[in-house]
């Protein structure tokens, strides 16, 4: 009795202290998605120069790096005075839509009500110390991921030695050609998320030039950031923007609204069945519960993590590659 109870603190235990580290998990699963773009990125560049993958890693990201930059320089005061006057202007879209849908009335008694269940002050207080911990957090976990996909892409045969010694010996060459699988469908995802993400914030940015929406380039690359969390992202995308279009009238909304709804039919329709003909194809509703489920459980990096994290599970437990089954 005493033995089963002590094997039940173990496994309750072992539980409780994994739940207490997946954020560490969800790192180094963001980690290793960097090192697989990396490598994408360093194997024709290694191709083209002919020197060692090992060694391609480390020009290819300080391109990567070089041409963020370079793209911040030439776009960053621009879109640093459309964020400004995005921020400005949305307050003017929020009053826009209250009094629109006659929601004026209904805020002062909420209001109160906020007030009464805690003070101004505290409130500021308490979300100003929120906002530096996780902006804190962010930057470091930024930090922590780049630098471990780095580590991973540079030497990636140490790293899946170390996974394969996990295993007994019989069960690694498996292992390892299911390890190979799961790279090739992260590889396919990221290569099609990253055109995706591209279409989408130029088709955005058109859209939104032609229909004369201010601060089209902030928004659009807002579109194209979260355009990265499938579903729900290019709705959250859509908000600001139509929160902006409401201050030029109820016409310019409709059409901005048009013009989102035309943007993510051209990528549900055409451009990612092409994308994903590589790729593991997701089920729309399987991907709008994934973003559910990892975000309520994980938080917003699991919202973040969540279509890779669904690839990773289907890819690891689909019987054959693509390739395979065309063959």
């Amino acid at each position: 009795m005493a033995r089963r109870v002590a094997i039940g603190v173990l496994v309750v235990g072992g539980f409780y202290f994994a739940w207490q580290v997946v954020s560490v998990f969800l790192m180094v699963f963001a980690a290793i998605l960097v090192a697989v773009g990396l490598h994408s990125l360093a194997t024709p560049f290694a191709r083209l120069t002919r020197i060692r993958e090992q060694y391609a890693v480390f020009p290819v990201a300080l391109m990567v790096l070089a041409g963020l930059v370079l793209v911040g320089y030439q776009f960053g005061s621009t879109i640093q005075t459309q964020v400004s006057q995005l921020i400005q202007d949305l307050p003017t879209g929020w009053k826009e839509f209250e009094s629109r849908f006659h929601l004026s009335e209904m805020m002062p008694e909420l209001l109160q009500r906020a007030e009464a269940a805690a003070p101004p002050s505290s409130v500021i207080i308490t979300a100003l110390q929120s906002f530096t911990t996780n902006l804190v957090q962010v930057l470091v976990g930024l930090f922590l991921v780049v630098v471990g996909g780095l580590y991973f892409a540079v030497d990636p045969a140490l790293y899946r030695k170390l996974f394969l010694a996990l295993w007994s010996e019989h069960e690694r060459p498996r292992i390892l050609s299911r390890m190979t699988l799961i790279a090739e469908d992260l590889r396919s995802f990221l290569k099609a998320q990253v055109i995706a993400m591209i279409v989408v914030g130029v088709l955005t940015f058109i859209g939104l030039t032609v229909l004369g929406i201010p601060s089209a380039l902030a928004l659009a690359l807002f579109a194209s950031l979260a355009e990265f969390v499938p579903m729900v992202g290019p709705v959250v995308a859509a908000i600001p923007a139509l929160l902006i279009a409401l201050t030029l009238g109820l016409d310019s909304a409709l059409w901005t609204l048009a013009m989102f709804v035309a943007v993510q039919q051209t990528e549900s329709n055409l451009i990612t069945p092409v994308l994903q003909q590589r790729m593991v194809s997701l089920p729309p509703a399987v991907t709008l519960f994934a973003v559910v489920l990892f975000g309520s459980l994980f938080g917003p990096l699991g919202i973040l993590l969540a279509t890779p994290l669904t690839v990773l599970v289907f890819a690891s437990l689909r019987d054959h590659h693509p390739a395979q089954s065309k063959a």
